[in-house]
Parts: C-alpha cells; structure tokens; sequence
C-alpha cells in the first residue's frame, strides 16, 4: 500500500504532535512574558521609589553658603 502522501508531509495533522508541540511552546513564551511584565513593574517601583528617596534626601542635607556644588555625572570623576 501506498504512503498516504497527507500523513507523510511534514507539519501534516498526522498525530497532531506538532501542533502540542506548538500550544506547548506558546504556553511557554507566555509564562516568560508575565514574569517579564511583573519584572518590569516591579523595578519601575523600586526606581521611583529610589528617586523619591534621593530627592527627599538631597532636599534637607545643608550645603553651606559659597560650597561649589560638584556634577557627579560630568564625567570628570
């Protein structure tokens, strides 16, 4: 008997495995999208979180009268 040319064609619904194989791996890349997204979010709080810190911070420390103030981020340090 000859092959049936429909189950012998790659991708073909023979057995279906590839389309498990294919629900498995979305499966996946959503269970890693989530993780990124609540990664994101949570770094996003803890950066504003930060940034409310240094700005509460850099508002009550004293800096007295004639101190050249110093730019950290020109690139001279």
């Amino acid at each position: 008997a000859a092959a049936d040319p429909v189950s012998v064609l790659p991708g073909s619904w023979g057995g279906g495995s590839w389309c498990n194989e294919h629900d498995t791996i979305h499966g996946r890349l959503d269970i890693i999208e989530e993780k990124v997204i609540k990664t994101v979010e949570h770094l996003e709080s803890e950066v504003k979180s930060l940034l409310s810190i240094i700005s509460e911070t850099s508002s009550t420390i004293p800096i007295a009268p004639g101190t050249p103030l110093i730019d950290i981020l020109d690139g001279k340090y």
